[in-house]
């Protein structure tokens, strides 16, 4: 079960652009409605995977990022996709999909986009959680327009470690296994980025416990109901 703890720990005050990079790579079928996939690498240290460039009915293109089908249903009964990962902003949507089909359409495989800001500035919000091997799930923010939903904190023998969205892909010979949908692809930020949020974790946790005690303590000399 969730126990809501919010921390939301956004460094820096400012909308920052980062730099980034972005890869095509066009589908072998044109005549199917997904045209294209795409990855974005951010600041040279952190990849999102699965992008589309898919095509509506009307043959309008549109930029889709990776999804999971969620628990929840719409009025009509319909599964509802959630996005494993999403601008946070309309001016960073409108560039990022703006910069990815125009990649698409003019055949550029790769393309390379200059921000203002060579450092990544994270922020981080968890959710402690209890009954499960979770320990607590959140989001990781990137320099405030950019989100990853669904990170968690999972627990082991060996201790905590950070575990990034992942889904189930069917690689052929290989068979079915899970893979993270985006993840840092350095070892300096990975380190920076997973201690960044067992660090917070422990924070979360550490707020949640000075809260049972400050209710124990006001609960000490209280008559019990029992007669």
């Amino acid at each position: 079960m969730f126990r809501r703890n919010n921390r939301n720990k956004l460094i820096g005050r400012r909308e920052m652009q980062m730099n980034y990079s972005i890869r095509i790579f066009k589908t072998k079928n044109q005549e199917r409605s997904t045209k294209a996939y795409a990855s974005v690498t951010f600041n040279k240290c952190f990849v999102v995977t699965g992008i589309t460039v898919r095509e509506n009915k009307n043959g309008e293109l549109f930029v889709s990022m990776p999804s999971y089908k969620s628990k929840s249903v719409d009025d009509n009964g319909k599964p509802v996709y959630k996005e494993y990962c999403n601008p946070t902003t309309k001016e960073f949507r409108d560039e990022l999909y703006g910069n990815i089909l125009k990649n698409f359409k003019e055949g550029i495989n790769e393309h390379e986009v200059k921000g203002q800001d060579d450092k990544m500035q994270i922020g981080i919000s968890l959710n402690t959680m209890s009954g499960t091997n979770i320990e607590a799930i959140g989001r990781v923010y990137l320099n405030k327009c950019f989100v990853i939903n669904n990170v968690k904190v999972m627990t082991s023998e060996k201790g905590s470690f950070v575990a990034m969205p992942s889904q189930l892909v069917n690689r052929g010979d290989e068979g079915k296994k899970y893979e993270d949908v985006c993840f840092p692809i350095t070892k300096e930020f990975r380190t920076e980025l997973y201690n960044a949020i067992l660090s917070e974790k422990e924070k979360v946790y550490e707020k949640m416990n000075e809260e049972f005690m400050q209710v124990d303590k006001a609960l000490d000399g209280v008559e019990t109901p029992f007669r």
